[in-house]
């Protein structure tokens, strides 16, 4: 049986005792392990019992092949059903888990954990056709799981985000559910014991490592003309071994997003209007307004020229990238000052 990964919450609240191979796999790898605890979890009360908790390594039973049928037909000394889990899974551990099907699981759960092997691949559709097996795909987190996760944690310390905070951890919380749960929980112990709500500069100063926010820093100084901001947040973000060619393209986005949004208060538009068409996040909206003030969309269309020559000459010239980047920022950052 397939198994969606949002079904797995409800699914185990009433688990049918007729499955007992799981197997969990996809691109995420920390969904993969949040999921396969969660059915483990909601099994044995604890992950420290050695009579009804086993766990294993598929790259050993190369070594000791016999070991896995041994585990899952073992019983536990004190009762209750017993949880071998196989971590590391790959096509290569079908021949070792094949011979699990023909078992009477009546005693043992067997949940395997395996990385991004393809749907069709052999080991998944075995376990799908098995009559006592689920598998779930684990892919990364879309919009729509972010969100979830968020409601989930915070909700569970009683944080009540507002709106501007909710977008900001959308947009910057990656595609893998462990990180994104570590940095979620990081907020939570931040705000414990606090009553006043929680402000986007409370989240800003947890979510993410320091360098990711230098380089949100060396952006917004560059677009609102901070000639000495970038000069400094620059050398922090260079020091921490960051990429010029990575800063030109991550402006050039915010660029495009710019001038798209200028072009259309250009067409009459308000700038509020304008802003949220061109499809800026609601939590970089005021900061949005305050780059693009009263220049022309051709302003940011020459901004994205000088970046894209920065980075062809980074990649043709020979000359040092730092240097080539951080004139072409310098040259923006001076226009904008000026207008």
């Amino acid at each position: 049986m397939e198994l969606a990964s949002g079904r797995i919450p409800a699914f185990l609240k009433s688990r049918d005792p007729k499955f007992r191979i799981f197997l969990f796999f996809g691109a995420d790898e920390g969904l993969v392990r949040e999921l396969s605890r969660a059915l483990c979890v909601s099994i044995v009360e604890s992950l420290d019992d050695p009579f009804r908790f086993i766990d294993m390594e598929a790259g050993d039973l190369s070594a000791d092949p016999a070991r896995l049928i041994d585990e899952v037909s073992a019983m536990s000394m004190m009762g209750g059903e017993r949880v071998v889990r196989l971590r590391g899974a790959n096509n290569n551990a079908k021949g070792y888990i094949e011979p699990v099907l023909e078992l009477d699981l009546s005693d043992s759960i067997l949940v395997i954990e395996a990385g991004d092997i393809r749907k069709d691949s052999a080991l998944v559709k075995m376990i799908n056709k098995a009559p006592n097996g689920v598998v779930t795909l684990c892919a990364h987190d879309k919009a729509q799981d972010i969100l979830g996760l968020i409601k989930e944690v915070l909700g569970a310390a009683n944080l009540s985000p507002s709106r501007e905070v909710i977008e900001y951890l959308r947009e910057n919380l990656g595609s893998d559910r462990a990180i994104s749960r570590g940095e979620l929980e990081k907020l939570v112990l931040y705000m414990r014991g606090r009553t006043d709500p929680m402000t986007l500069e409370d989240v800003r100063a947890n979510i993410g490592d320091s360098s990711a926010q230098s380089i949100f820093d060396v952006i917004d100084a560059t677009l609102l003309g901070d000639l000495d901001g970038l000069e400094r947040y620059l050398n922090k973000a260079f020091s921490a071994g960051e990429s010029p060619i990575g800063f030109l393209r991550m402006i050039q986005n915010q660029l495009k997003q710019l001038h798209k949004a200028a072009a259309i208060r250009d067409g009459g538009a308000r700038i509020e209007d304008a802003i949220r068409k061109a499809g800026i996040p609601f939590f970089n909206q005021k900061k949005a307004a305050a780059e693009i003030g009263g220049k022309p969309s051709t302003h940011f269309a020459t901004c994205l020229e000088i970046t894209l020559d920065a980075e062809m000459k980074c990649k043709s010239t020979g000359y040092p990238d730092e240097a080539i980047c951080r004139r072409a920022l310098m040259r923006i950052a001076m226009a904008n000052r000026r207008r």
